[in-house]
């Protein structure tokens, strides 16, 4: 018997410190998770403006076109849970913060939050480099390993941006996401119809418990805003002809319903650029993502929208 265990920790302590170098290699490589939250820990007093959401206003909203100190909080499939408990973390360090802008999407208020979607694996970066305790600290939550897809995909990218000494993290120095540009967009040949119609079937969802939910939660992020004295603005970011004809109209209607409950409930301003005419093609990375060259655009006509809408409201 002692024999057996002595052969058995001797196999298992190889891979266990294979799996810990594995491990502190995956957390070593930079990503706009924790370049997110040490850039807030820092300047989380001097921030004006914060921009919520998922992927849409990660790749859509550029901070440094807006007015004022501007920062993008959002990420890719983040939830209206993960969106409260960032918004709330640094309650305590907010001297300067007026602004929150958040976004509204076709899928807003039918999601089923990141646990439940294919990139839940997204949950441990909220746990290991946001302090997120959202997640239970004895969950796999706690470990890069926990995915081994999603790990050896992180660390082989790191790797290979090291050796062509690429310094991107995949976020900007204000957090938006700068990874969608036209040029990579042109090296590609995208099915847009296939992925337009394989997207909209994912973010199409009529659960009214869930959207009763969503809007609950959202209703949260008004109070909190209402609470502080921050101004609370919602966006619809715009989105491809070939996505926005294809959308289920009861969804859609909703989708507006919901959003004039809110602005007649708490006198927010709403700014809709859905199907803004203004947007070409090459404006957009896919069918509902602006490449870089449409966030720039966006972010200054968003900026020129808050300031009209702002002058608007006080008169």
């Amino acid at each position: 018997m002692k024999r057996f265990i002595k052969y058995t920790f001797t196999f298992l302590i190889p891979i266990l410190l294979i799996a810990v170098c594995l491990e502190f290699t995956a957390r070593s490589i930079p990503n706009p998770y924790k370049y997110k939250y040490e850039w807030m820990q820092e300047h989380a007093k001097d921030v004006q403006t914060l921009i919520l959401g998922s992927s849409h206003s990660y790749y859509g909203i550029r901070p440094e076109f807006l007015s004022g100190t501007a920062f993008n909080l959002a990420n890719v499939a983040q939830d209206i849970k993960l969106d409260k408990y960032l918004l709330e973390y640094w309650a305590d360090k907010y001297m300067k913060l007026t602004t929150v802008i958040y976004p509204i999407s076709y899928f807003t208020w039918s999601y089923s939050g990141l646990e439940d979607n294919r990139e839940n694996y997204r949950c441990r970066y909220y746990r290991i480099y946001m302090d997120c305790d959202l997640y239970s600290p004895f969950s796999k939550n706690n470990f890069e390993l926990s995915d081994l897809t999603a790990a050896r995909s992180k660390i082989k990218r790191g790797l290979r941006n090291l050796r062509n000494n690429n310094m991107s993290i995949g976020c900007d120095q204000l957090g938006w996401g700068d990874d969608y540009t036209l040029d990579r967009k042109n090296q590609h040949q995208w099915n847009d119809d296939k992925s337009t119609i394989d997207v909209i079937d994912i973010h199409t969802n009529d659960d009214e418990e869930l959207i009763n939910s969503n809007l609950m939660m959202t209703k949260e992020i008004a109070n909190f805003c209402r609470d502080h004295n921050i101004r609370l603005i919602l966006v619809t970011i715009p989105c491809w002809h070939s996505y926005n004809d294809k959308l289920d109209k009861n969804q859609i209607n909703t989708m507006y319903q919901l959003i004039h409950q809110l602005q007649q409930e708490y006198g927010l301003i709403y700014l809709d650029y859905m199907r803004d005419e203004r947007f070409e093609a090459d404006d957009f990375y896919d069918s509902n993502h602006l490449s870089d060259q449409g966030a720039t655009k966006f972010s200054k006509i968003l900026d020129e929208g808050i300031k009209t809408a702002t002058t608007q409201s006080l008169h």
